[in-house]
């Protein structure tokens, strides 16, 4: 029996928005994923989300599943809390999901969910399992919680469906045109970090989720600033003469690399966390710039002009050698590593500026179809790519499954919006 159990300048800070400012519009790859029949949960009358409707957006968001439409789903595929395998799998879904939402106590409620096979040898056994307490506040968490947990079943890999995203809202004539946001990576439980009269750019996730590195004009020229996300606590960590940009955060969180000019043409530079110091990483003539680093904290990438137009190369600070990495396409810019592989993704100049994969052996794929398409961030576990984009006149989000399936934009009720960070994944 299926038990019944659960689940400072211009700085201001505000209560989370319930609603989600970013609406996904999906544009491709629905019909290409695995099959999977998620059925609407038993819930309790209090809970105002919809948890297997947050469970099938999730998945086929990632470009891995297709989950059937609710209205192809057998009447009699679960009943008294059990899978009829025979009935659910005549829709060819290799797998059924369903489960509950109970009131317990003191505004807890349990979440509980299983999946259970529905081809080859495992039929009619569960292959997943989750349960565990949610309020009503973190319901759509819970939610992600199960599709993170049925992503790994399937994938082996971990589920970025609970992560943050990171990135700037502009509306002119506000009082503080530009604003830091954070938000659910679906848009959800938006939250202002930073709201200012000048602009602000580039933010940067540190790995532990707590803080965000980025670009500030408030000095009427560009700082770049760590701030504590729950305490709002921050530190100027770079102003000098001339360029201050792209701050980033090195996985294993000490070190921030950025782009200064202090020293003459724009190079690459990183701050030491635990010494407090600067070092120089690049000297060339030619401008280097948009460092961002390897998954293991032992190389940077970044964009020069060394060659005569923008591509990608490589420090490699064991050897201390510099490589070319792209070579394919007029110009590739905003280099970020896929985490688990060695491709990376790119912005490259093909028709207009696009989303393009880059694999080991140097080739170049194509993700998206638009022509103005800027700063790229991976999902940290290598499924899904944020970028900035304009779509209907205005600059916006929109995201692609790393393998190009699924395709999605994510456009603003108001303002526009750009740089993009993709947050880390968070402890199980």
């Amino acid at each position: 029996m299926f038990k019944r159990l659960l689940a400072v300048f211009g700085l201001m800070v505000f209560a989370i928005s319930a609603q989600a400012e970013l609406q996904i519009e999906i544009t491709g790859g629905i019909n290409e994923g695995r099959k999977i029949a998620v059925y609407p949960f038993a819930q309790d009358p209090n809970v105002n989300v919809d948890v297997a409707s947050v469970v099938s957006a999730d998945l086929m968001r990632s470009g891995k599943f297709s989950p059937l439409s609710r209205s192809v789903l057998p009447n009699n595929g679960v009943v008294e809390n059990k899978v009829n395998a025979d009935a659910v799998a005549s829709t060819g879904a290799e797998a059924c999901v369903y489960g509950v939402v109970q009131d317990i106590e003191g505004g807890k409620y349990n979440v509980e969910f299983q999946v259970v096979a529905l081809q080859g040898s495992k039929k009619g056994q569960v292959i997943a399992h989750y349960k565990g307490a949610s309020s009503l506040a973190t319901m759509r968490q819970a939610a992600h919680r199960v599709s993170d947990r049925i992503y790994e079943a399937f994938t082996g890999q971990r589920g970025c469906f609970r992560t943050r995203i990171a990135y700037i809202v502009t509306k002119m004539g506000a009082k503080f045109p530009y604003q830091l946001m954070t938000a659910d990576y679906d848009g959800y439980n938006e939250t202002p970090v930073v709201k200012s009269t000048q602009p602000i750019m580039t933010p940067s996730w540190a790995p532990d989720g707590s803080r965000l590195a980025y670009v500030s004009f408030e000095s009427r020229r560009p700082a770049i600033f760590v701030q504590n996300i729950k305490t709002h606590k921050r530190t100027k960590l770079a102003s000098f003469t001339g360029l201050n940009s792209s701050p980033a955060w090195s996985p294993d969180g000490t070190k921030i690399a950025m782009t200064l000019s202090k020293d003459g043409q724009p190079d690459i530079y990183y701050f030491d966390l635990g010494l407090g110091k600067f070092q120089r990483v690049t000297a060339n003539k030619a401008i280097d710039t948009e460092p961002t680093w390897s998954a293991d904290s032992k190389a940077l990438y970044f964009t020069s002009e060394r060659g005569g137009k923008a591509q990608i190369y490589k420090y490699d600070f064991n050897t201390r050698k510099t490589e070319r990495v792209t070579y394919q396409g007029a110009r590739n810019l905003s280099a970020r590593q896929i985490p688990g592989t060695k491709s990376l993704i790119v912005i490259t100049q093909v028709n207009g500026f696009r989303v393009a994969r880059v694999d080991p052996d140097g080739s170049i794929y194509m993700l998206t179809t638009s022509s103005l398409d800027e700063s790229p961030s991976v999902a940290p576990n290598g499924s899904m790519v944020i970028y900035s984009t304009v779509y209907q006149g205005r600059k916006g989000l929109a995201l692609v499954s790393a393998d190009g399936r699924f395709k999605a934009n994510l456009p603003s009720s108001q303002g526009e919006i750009s740089a993009p960070a993709w947050g880390p994944l968070l402890s199980k």
